[in-house]
């Protein structure tokens, strides 16, 4: 759950995304023994997030009733199946991970990209939107908005809105405060204005990056 440590979510899409390099259908005995083996570690990896989810939920004050409820069972089964899960390791971290500000955060992106800074990015994104924001993808959509638009001057009317847009008043966020919140930040370049998003997950980690023009704004995936 730390920066340090690769978390079970982490490991989970890291498989899953060698296997769907893979494809459905192995082309070579080879491969296929590799999907094999793929679909073995991605079973435990499924349920080694399982388990961590259910620690954090408890964590978190989940009754044994509404994780029962999640999975249509009761909570004596929820407890049995569950109940000798550690959540010691989950506790410490939840009490000693620091307060991570979105707001900065959201600005700080931008203006590491400005500075040609997609190393720092990255180092913020999880694995999976490493992947698929790659270097060159990133770093040619600024290009176009600085041939548009001028160079970077600073970010304004920053925001950390709720999955259903509501914005959150607070600018500081606990990396716990649970996934589905979004930075959205104006953009301000010499001959124009963009809006930028960040999605973020539960752990404060970046999984999308968007950037476009303020009359385009609309039906956005995030």
């Amino acid at each position: 759950m730390t920066g340090s440590r690769e978390s079970p979510l982490d490991r989970l899409s890291e498989l899953l995304t060698n296997a769907s390099n893979l494809g459905p259908l192995p082309t070579s005995e080879t491969n296929a023994v590799k999907a094999v083996e793929l679909g073995i570690e991605i079973e435990r990896a499924a349920q080694a997030h399982l388990e961590n989810s259910v620690a954090v939920a408890r964590v978190r004050g989940v009754s044994w009733q509404a994780i029962g409820s999640a999975f249509g069972i009761t909570r004596q089964a929820a407890f049995k199946r569950f109940g000798t899960i550690s959540t010691t390791d989950i506790g410490e971290e939840a009490m000693g991970n620091p307060i991570i500000d979105l707001t900065s955060r959201t600005e700080d992106i931008f203006a590491h990209l400005s500075r040609g800074d997609y190393g720092s990015v990255k180092s913020l994104m999880t694995f999976t939107c490493s992947r698929l924001l790659t270097k060159k993808k990133v770093m040619d959509v600024w290009d176009q908005v600085v041939a548009d638009s001028g160079q970077f001057e600073f970010c304004s009317n920053t925001t950390i809105q709720t999955a259903d847009g509501t914005n959150v008043i607070a600018q500081k966020l606990n990396q716990y405060i649970g996934g589905g919140l979004t930075g959205q930040t104006e953009i301000n370049h010499e001959a124009g204005e963009w809006l930028g998003r960040v999605s973020y997950n539960g752990a404060g980690k970046v999984t999308g990056i968007l950037i476009v023009h303020p009359m385009q704004a609309n039906n956005l995936p995030f």
